[in-house]
């Protein structure tokens, strides 16, 4: 027992994101046993407001590969939608004529997202722990609304993230993290007496990462990564709260 704790925990230290995969499929009771796990994980309030869409049409695929700009989402591997979902519960409620505006307020969203993200990061803990390799697709949001209409998803609902899961084609290194004592605290937020030599130390560990790496290699570090990405389209996805609103979630006035 010992030893397959710490196996599991190795993996989880090492995870890294997969962008290929062999054309192997994963057996079919694997994938039950990771919606399994999906389904089981801790739940705010247990009110279970995340549904999990398994894409399978190869011209659906096709779509949301274009639409993320990752084409590998249309090629091996099983793909799976993370859906923030309170729909089935003001469903529920309207049954019961009890009154749903709480199932539908801000804070109702974030426990949906919550519910969401916590089921897609067990179930990718449980893929990689038997060998499967995994990465999320945060890249569905690049068109929400196209993502509500190719899913048919109804009012109350939101789609969240992208998962692929599939037998690895390849195995990248796993990335340097932020040091420990950048990260936690205790007893108050982090203020470590020697935090510029902490950042040096790292923006040097993630250069050399970078510049090493077999597969696009490139000159960078994580403050000019940090850096390139305040430097976007400050209107990048910003329809994502109309949206919300035309799916029927209050959100915070102003």
């Amino acid at each position: 027992m010992a030893d397959q704790t710490h196996s599991f925990i190795d993996t989880l230290l090492h995870h890294t994101s997969i962008r290929a995969f062999q054309d192997t499929a994963v057996p079919a009771e694997t994938l039950r046993t990771l919606e399994d796990v999906a389904q089981h994980t801790a739940s705010s309030q247990y009110m279970q407001q995340f549904t999990l869409i398994r894409v399978t049409e190869p011209d659906l695929r096709q779509k949301i590969a274009a639409l993320t700009t990752h084409q590998y989402i249309a090629g091996p591997g099983t793909f799976y939608v993370f859906v923030v979902d309170q729909a089935r519960n003001v469903r529920l409620a309207d049954n019961l004529h009890a009154a749903t505006t709480r199932l539908t307020d801000w804070n109702a969203f974030l426990a949906g997202v919550f519910d969401a993200t916590l089921a897609a990061q067990n179930m990718v803990a449980a893929a990689e722990s038997t060998g499967l390799g995994t990465v999320y697709l945060g890249s569905i949001l690049n068109d929400p609304q196209q993502m509500i209409d190719l899913l048919h998803l109804p009012r109350y609902t939101f789609p969240l993230l992208g998962l692929m899961v599939g037998v690895p084609a390849d195995k990248p290194d796993a990335k340097p993290r932020l040091p420990h004592a950048l990260v936690v605290g205790r007893n108050g937020y982090p203020q470590p007496a020697d935090t510029p030599a902490l950042w040096d130390t790292y923006n040097q560990a993630v250069h050399t990462y970078y510049a090493d790496r077999s597969s696009q290699p490139r000159d960078t570090d994580f403050a000019r990564m940090v850096v390139a990405n305040s430097q976007g389209d400050p209107h990048h996805r910003g329809e994502i709260g109309r949206i919300l609103k035309r799916q029927g979630f209050q959100l915070p006035q102003k």
